[in-house]
This record gives structure tokens, sequence and C-alpha cells, in this order.
């Protein structure tokens, strides 16, 4: 199961969890074994990436191992009190020389909430990431669009909701995060309020449309003084502060009264800001689709994620003074098969693109990733 997926999957189950508090106040169930339940799956399989370092010109291409861990646990909000959870770990060893012997990643999640009065939700979530990754990234003035993400972060994200009758809510979130990352990428502060607005339509569909503004306040990058000319970028005395605004507009629906088919889909908007003089300027925008077909034995899903991002200072290198625009493209597909109870054969692919207006193709890459392997549940 991937991070995206274990993600997924809380949601859902939070979701179909009931509001009412059965239980009187004066009654402590934080012991009863029966509110509580969990999942454990454990996968092991092999793949070929063609292209772990998503490079332009040089790809590395190399067989893998990969193993999976994901723990998934549930309280039942019976008394008031809904806790949900997730523990997800991924790791990846190469055989061959791809530039990084491994890649390995650990994402845990704990979120409380507590019900109150006239449809109101308190709610605390805390977040721990660890991260060693491939990935395409563009911030800093002679950073590769791809490199060796290796760091932390630690989260804390205190939210309050209020539901109103007909299906419709409103959420206010402060989440605050820390990332200490390895050079070539810098240490920083993120925060910001996260508003969501949203509809259910039963248990059939639901449309959300949300609003964030974050500051990214970094520790040692400093703003970028010169973008253009014979004399190059350069870097001024102000530590880099990066103000995104994003806006999300998200639907699910299911398709049938069986709820095998189920759609996902997301138009993103994203405008990014330094308080230098716009090298680090951005505007991005994204559509993600998701598509899954499932029954009690079968699973068979597909995802496109299309993002479009301009660069209205940065220059591509060419004679024409163009600036930088991108696409990118990641397309994904997986069908699961149970075997017998909770043992499962599953295969995935993944397609990456990038393709830009870069002098010479430098930011350009393809990389595809097949993998397979087998799944336990437990």
């Amino acid at each position: 199961m991937s991070l995206a997926g274990v993600g997924q999957g809380l949601q859902g189950a939070e979701m179909s969890l009931s509001e009412t508090n059965l239980i009187p106040k004066n009654i402590s169930l934080w012991d009863e074994s029966m509110l509580w339940s969990d999942q454990l799956s454990v996968s092991s399989g092999l793949g070929y990436n063609n292209n772990v370092w998503l490079s332009a010109f040089h790809p590395h291409r190399s067989a893998f191992v990969v193993n999976d861990l994901d723990w998934v646990f549930i309280r039942l909000p019976l008394d008031g009190w809904q806790v949900t959870g997730s523990v997800s770990v991924e790791d990846t060893r190469f055989w061959h020389e791809a530039g990084t012997p491994s890649e390995d990643s650990l994402l845990a999640r704990v979120k409380v909430v507590r019900e109150l009065a006239h449809g109101w939700q308190a709610g605390w979530e805390v977040r721990g990431l660890y991260e060693k990754q491939v990935l395409d990234v563009s911030l800093q003035t002679d950073l590769p669009y791809a490199v060796l993400v290796e760091g932390e972060s630690f989260t804390a994200q205190p939210s309050l909701r209020k539901d109103w009758n007909g299906g419709g809510w409103l959420q206010l979130e402060m989440p605050v995060s820390r990332w200490w990352l390895a050079s070539p990428l810098d240490d920083d502060w993120e925060f910001g309020p996260v508003l969501t607005a949203g509809h259910d339509f039963g248990a059939r569909s639901e449309i959300t449309l949300s609003y964030s503004a974050t500051y990214q306040d970094h520790n040692a990058w400093q703003t970028v003084q010169f973008v253009n000319g014979n004399d190059g970028p350069g870097f001024g005395p102000q530590k880099l502060v990066i103000f995104q605004q994003q806006t999300e507009l998200a639907w699910w629906q299911y398709w049938d009264a069986h709820q095998r088919w189920r759609s996902s889909t997301g138009l993103v908007f994203a405008d990014l800001t330094d308080n230098g003089n716009g090298f680090f300027n951005e505007d991005q925008y994204q559509v993600i689709q998701d598509l899954r077909w499932q029954t009690a034995d079968w699973l068979i899903k597909g995802a496109a994620d299309l993002t479009y991002e301009a660069y209205p200072v940065q220059w591509t290198g060419s004679p024409n003074g163009q600036t930088l625009w991108r696409d990118l493209w990641d397309l994904s597909g997986a069908v699961e098969r149970r075997l017998y109870k909770g043992l499962k054969v599953y295969a995935k692919l993944d397609y990456q693109r990038a393709i830009s207006n870069y002098y010479g193709n430098a930011g350009d890459y393809q990389a595809v990733t097949v993998s397979g392997g087998l799944r336990w549940e437990f």
C-alpha cells in the first residue's frame, strides 16, 4: 500500500464513522477493545526502473527488491472520542549502481477528534515523516532537476469543524511543520491556515473546495538578486521566505449501488512568491484523476497526475531569453488479486515524464517503473 493509499483509506474510514454519541460522558471506554480495530499488511516484490535518477541524458537502470509494511488503526467515537492513525514503511533496494543504493520512507500519523455540541468537532493531528527518495525538484539556481532528498519532518495540526444538517460542513486547520533536510536542500519551517468547505451527498459522493496560505521560512537559503545577464545568479542578504497560496477543488464519487466503481478528481492552482526579486516565483496548474474498480477479490485502479509549471523569472539558458515552463506527467496503474484469505498478488506500472523549454532539453526526462509481488493482510 502506498503512502497516498493509506491516507485515502483513513479518509474513507473517517467519513463512514457515526457521529452519534451513544455513551454517557461519565463512562470511560478508552480500554474497551470492541471500539478499537486495526489492519496490518506486509508486502514483498521485485521490480525494474529504467531511469532511477530521472536523468535527461544518462539514465541509470536497475532492478530492485521492495518491501512494505502498513498498519492502520481506528477507534469508533461512541463516547465522542475518535482516533485514527497509520504507520507506513517502504524500503527499496537497487541491485545495480543507480546513484543511490536505496530509497526509503517512513510515515506515522495519529489524529484525535472530539465531538462537541451542535455539530462541532475539535481535532489534533501529528505526523512524522522520514524520506530518502530521488525526487524532481526545481528550487535552487545551481540545483539539478532531480536530487536525492533525504530528511525528516514533524507536523502538528489542530483543526475545528462545523457540520450542518443536509451534508454541508466547514473546517479550519492550522498545520505547523518543521523540515530537517540534507544538502543540497535546506531546513525550513512551514505554517499557515487551511480552510475547507465541503458537502457530503450521503455515502456516494463528496465535493470539497479548499484554500491554504503557507509560509516557508528557510534556515540558510538566501534570496536571489540576479537571474539574467552576464553576471549570472547571485544571492542577497535576506533569508529566503516563500509564500504559497493554493486552491483545490476535489470531487469523489461512487458510480454504482454496490460501490465497486469509484472516481476522484482534483483541480489545483498554486501561486508561489518569494521575498526577493521573484526567482522562486511559480504558477502551478494541476489535474489529478483516479479511477478504481474493487470487489472482494479484485482491485484494478489507474491514476493520472498532470502538472504545468510556469516560472516567470527563471531563465531557460537559451539566447532568446525565454522564461522557464515545464509539463510533468505521472501515469500509473495497478492490479491486485486475492489468492487465499489475506494473501494477494499485485502488479504495478508507473510512467513519469517531464517536458520543458530548458535550453538543450536539460530538464526533460522519462522513467518507467514496473513491479509485482505478494501482499499479506492480517
